[in-house]
């Protein structure tokens, strides 16, 4: 993977989610096997936390205001044939989808449970705390939402937002839902990624290979 589509002078991104960050640990030591020097790679951090692990690996940060995503990596829990997928665990969906939509090529990573026909299930949607009890109804209309706790207190963003989980049983458009759950004045971002993705890694008894633009291997 490094090999393949990590190359000197890029600008890399992982996703924030605890998969995540352990994965920015195994990419400084696949640079260093791939003797790839560790300070010709730029590493734009989603999370606070795996901005840390970068520096301690000693990788160089990077901001998305100043440089572009050359490959951007994701781990996600659900993906389709038609690389849309819902990402759940994460430090922010609007830093996240702001990567994805950034990156010249994004990888996502699922387990083999995780390639499905069809999207379904919990879908997360960042929502600002103003009135978030009247955005959390606007969204029950989709199926039964519930705001995000950890411990019984509130889950923040650490963009300071809360997180509404929401049950939906079937999606009939992935791009409806995402457009007009985001005309809901409070919901800031969507946890289903329409069509960002370019490449798919599936892994469990087998490691499998999906891409837009080549063979399966």
């Amino acid at each position: 993977l490094i090999s393949r589509y990590i190359k000197n002078g890029d600008v890399v991104s992982i996703g924030s989610s605890p998969l995540g960050e352990q994965f920015v640990k195994k990419l400084a030591l696949a640079l260093e096997e791939e003797h790839i020097p560790i300070d010709s790679i730029s590493f734009v951090p989603t999370s606070m936390r795996n901005a840390a692990i970068a520096s301690s690996m000693g990788l160089p940060i990077t901001d998305i205001n100043e440089r572009e995503i050359d490959v951007a990596i994701e781990f996600v829990d659900q993906v389709d044939a038609d690389y849309n997928f819902i990402k759940h665990d994460s430090a922010s969906l609007v830093r996240d989808k702001m990567i994805a939509q950034s990156a010249g090529i994004l990888i996502v990573v699922t387990e083999e449970k995780g390639f499905v026909k069809k999207l379904r299930g919990k879908v997360p949607f960042e929502i600002t705390t103003f009135g978030w009890r009247r955005t959390l109804n606007q969204l029950d209309a989709l199926g039964e939402a519930s705001r995000r706790e950890e411990n019984g207190i509130p889950f923040k963003t650490e963009t300071g937002h809360y997180v509404i989980d929401v049950h939906v049983d079937n999606i009939f458009s992935y791009d409806d839902l995402d457009f007009e759950t985001k005309n809901i004045p409070g919901v800031l971002e969507t946890g289903i990624f329409v069509g960002f993705a370019d490449k798919i890694i599936i892994h469990g008894k087998t490691i499998q290979l999906m891409s837009r633009t080549e063979f399966k291997q």
